[in-house]
């Protein structure tokens, strides 16, 4: 039987690698940066950016209960929920801003002691949370997803507790304080470019950039270029330096856009280099891992004579925009998307949407992650299990042998940490459906609610500059592609007849009677 401890570094590998499929990914953001939006909210509330105060109660709510069961913040957590109860007001004139200021306050001490506090904490056998709890504190901080997969895979061979695991964590953020990188990025097409110095951010032309090269990388960089950008960023590692290289030059290629409206653009080259590093870094946006895949399964991207209704395909391109390099164009063009598909004609109260949206996406996670453990099984085993599930002619039908072979007692055959993980995960739903599902919507929920907020923030205060915007595309935008790909799933299976509020309307009914008499199996709750 593998160890609690060897499955939260599994799902520690599953947070922070690209190709995680979003019934695996990370939905929720860190204890600090849950604070810190509440802080936010309350200063859009009280500079009347924000009109009303339900948003700024919904993040203090989700924020009180992430103190309330966090050993990282429990040494603070009564005082933090004193706060937070403060701020819990029906109008923005009921506000105190001394409550603000000392969260603020308290919020720096989260800050510093988080990691300590995990250090000094019991140690248990849950899986989830402190890896949930973990990894997004750690992305939070601005760490990259690259950097801590080949972290986390280096020290978890070493590690036996969670208190080994909170030490190596705080150790490693020590070593790692925000420092500059000198990042040149080369580009390959001509544009207009500056002339003079511009601070952090300089064009060298071919053979100044040549030289620099030469200068300052420990090895030989051979690829032929025409000059490029060389830019100073501050970062915890070099990933992120990347990442932060090609979003200030996505700005400039904006700015070159509307500057002189023309076909000229910025055109990477797809590589960078860091000065002192000789590790050859690829540069592009982080991938969002939003997947629609009815359109592939079911042949459908070229087919424009029957099944996806008008509003659908108009949906299906805004949300195009969601894996855009903008984070502002991600999340306006994501939430459009569900708002089109999801609110009905004079509905003022937009936010349900997420909540529709996150009934679809908790009915379609069990059988998700079914079908991701029946071909594990098949493809490690050579039992009757495995035969069964070889000759079934359908996806529906292997999902629902896996189901009945856990629901009897048995286990699957499984090798990787990760599927171990998902098959207790399963198991529990089996248990106690309503609880574990209701669970699952209440995170699904929070994260679509700040897909929401951030939308509004972009949207009406024009400003890409919230705490919580980077880690919003991180973790709800697989979400959203995810109850996207059942709508256009039902669509196709109806030939277009299927409205996407009908099936909602199926999502939290069979929600509601999930575990009783009359509810329906853990693989058919969409069917």
């Amino acid at each position: 039987m593998p160890t609690a401890i060897s499955l939260v570094l599994s799902r520690l590998g599953d947070f922070f690698a690209h190709p995680t499929p979003w019934h695996r990914r990370l939905w929720n953001i860190g204890t600090s940066l849950a604070l810190r939006e509440v802080l936010e909210y309350a200063d859009a509330c009280l500079s009347e950016a924000v009109s009303r105060t339900e948003g700024l109660k919904y993040v203090v709510a989700t924020a009180q209960r992430e103190v309330a069961r966090d050993p990282g913040v429990a040494p603070l957590s009564n005082e933090i929920g004193t706060c937070l109860g403060r701020l819990d007001v029906r109008s923005r004139s009921d506000i105190p801003v001394a409550a603000r200021d000392e969260l603020n306050h308290l919020v720096s001490r989260v800050d510093a002691d988080y990691l300590d506090n995990w250090c000094n904490a019991p140690n248990a056998s849950a899986v989830e949370f402190p890896a949930r709890a973990f990894a997004s504190h750690l992305l939070d901080l601005g760490f990259s997803p690259d950097h801590l997969h080949r972290w986390i895979t280096k020290v978890g061979l070493k590690i036996t507790n969670l208190a080994e695991l909170a030490t190596a964590t705080r150790d490693m953020v020590a070593g790692m304080p925000a420092k500059t990188f000198d990042v040149f990025v080369p580009c390959a097409a001509p544009y207009k470019k500056p002339d003079t110095n511009t601070g952090p951010v300089n064009w060298l032309e071919g053979q100044e950039a040549a030289h620099w090269l030469r200068q300052h990388l420990p090895n030989e960089e051979t690829r032929r270029h025409a000059g490029g950008f060389l830019l100073q960023v501050e970062c915890r590692d070099p990933w992120s330096a990347v990442e932060a290289a090609r979003a200030t030059v996505a700005r400039a290629d904006a700015r070159a856009k509307v500057g002189q409206p023309s076909n000229d653009g910025i055109r990477l080259d797809g590589w960078a280099r860091i000065a002192g590093n000789k590790r050859d870094y690829s540069i592009r946006p982080t991938p969002r891992q939003v997947e629609i895949g009815s359109l592939i399964r079911q042949d459908a991207v070229y087919r424009f004579d029957q099944g996806l209704p008008t509003a659908t395909d108009d949906a299906l391109e805004l949300a195009s925009y969601m894996e855009s390099p903008s984070e502002g164009a991600a999340v306006t063009g994501g939430w459009s998307a569900v708002e089109a598909l999801l609110i009905r004609p004079g509905e003022g109260s937009y936010h349900t949407a997420a909540d529709r949206l996150a009934s679809l996406v908790t009915c379609s996670l069990p059988r998700a992650e079914l079908t991701s453990l029946a071909f594990r099984h098949m493809k490690k085993a050579d039992d009757s299990l495995a035969a069964s599930l070889s000759s079934a002619h359908s996806n529906y039908e292997k999902v629902k042998l896996v189901e009945d072979h856990l629901r009897k007692g048995n286990r699957l055959d499984l090798a990787e940490g990760s599927d171990l993980a998902a098959q207790d995960r399963i198991i529990e739903i089996i248990k106690d459906p309503a609880a574990d599902l209701n669970r699952i919507k209440t995170y699904v929920t929070e994260s679509l609610r700040r897909l929401y907020n951030q939308r509004n923030t972009v949207a009406h205060s024009g400003s890409l500059r919230s705490a919580a915007l980077s880690a919003t595309t991180r973790t709800a935008l697989s979400l959203v592609g995810a109850g996207l790909d059942r709508i256009v799933h039902a669509q196709l299976e109806a030939r277009g007849d299927l409205a996407p509020l009908s099936l909602v309307a199926r999502a939290e009914t069979e929600l509601r009677l999930v575990g009783t008499p009359g509810g329906r199996r853990l693989s058919s709750l969409l069917e």
